[in-house]
């Protein structure tokens, strides 16, 4: 048994601490799995059970709970009204000599890799050519969002390292792409993060543009997702240089909420033309292989 109490013991007894601020007695069921942790760790550590701990019912009282929360000191461990659920592994570490890994903040919850294009020679001596574009890990919420226009989320980690360094040499970005928040879309833990800006930044009502694959996948993600734009190149480059190698046919099913997205828009929308020759032609085109002149096409 872990020398520290679970965290479903310890939401029980914040609760019983909580309701202890102006009632004499809170009781809980004897037999809730809870209950019976807590008798084991109280035996544990030389807590006498009895009589607030019946066969049927557990009698808390404010005495009991100061003798729960010395013995939490005296081991070193978290108090009660401690929210473990806020802290990081260092805050852990500086109240606790237990680590509660499923709680808390993991390293990477507020976490983005940001892209921003070159500013200037700032690299020590020993980097040997000065990279077109910087890549910073950095916490989100530490970023000033009114600074930037829009928000740019790009699907692809390759594209993502050369989004500045390929512009103007292999595509051209709009001005709202070029000035904008540019962020890896990530995956698994890395999307944490990613989604708390997006969610943030898509409260400031500011352009929220998806940088991806024209694909079934990519457009379904725009589409459904709280973007209001996708980067792609024109229309008639991909008609001249899409192919059904670049779509995929295990996203076949897709393709129906895509083309009933795309029967809703104003028949003049630019955006009818790339669903229609993804759904209809089931052509598709790699975001690696994005060239020319890229449109922030709208979406809604």
């Amino acid at each position: 048994m872990s020398v520290d109490l679970g965290q479903n013991v310890r939401g029980v007894l914040q609760r019983v601490q909580i309701k202890l601020q102006q009632d004499a007695c809170v009781q809980q069921p004897a037999k809730q799995t809870s209950m019976q942790v807590l008798r084991t760790w109280c035996m544990q550590h030389g807590i006498e059970t009895q009589p607030w701990f019946s066969t049927t019912k557990v009698n808390f009282d404010r005495r009991i709970l100061a003798r729960i929360e010395q013995t939490l000191l005296e081991l070193g461990l978290h108090r009660l009204d401690e929210d473990i659920q806020q802290q990081d592994r260092f805050q852990q570490s500086d109240s606790s000599r237990v680590e509660h890994k499923s709680l808390g903040h993991a390293p990477k919850d507020r976490r983005v890799l940001m892209a921003q294009a070159n500013c200037g020679a700032y690299f020590p001596d020993w980097v040997n050519a000065s990279p077109s574009q910087w890549v910073m890990d950095i916490d989100w919420q530490t970023l000033q969002l009114s600074v930037f226009p829009s928000l740019l989320v790009v699907e692809n980690l390759d594209s993502f390292y050369q989004y500045f360094a390929h512009h103007p040499q292999r595509y051209t970005l709009p001005d709202l792409a070029l000035n904008a928040l540019v962020i890896y879309r990530g995956d698994g833990l890395e999307s944490r993060a990613r989604t708390a800006l997006v969610e943030a930044y898509a409260a400031t009502g500011r352009p929220l543009i998806y940088f991806g694959d024209y694909d079934s996948a990519g457009l379904s993600i725009a589409l459904h997702g709280a973007y209001t734009h996708m980067l792609l190149p024109s229309l008639t480059h991909l008609l001249a240089h899409a192919d059904d190698s670049a779509q995929p046919a295990e996203q076949l099913h897709i393709a129906g909420s895509i083309a009933a997205y795309a029967e809703q828009l104003p028949a003049q929308h630019p955006l009818i033309g790339y669903v229609r020759h993804n759904t209809q032609r089931q052509k598709g085109l790699r975001q690696q292989a994005f060239q020319g002149v890229l449109e922030s096409v709208p979406l809604r």
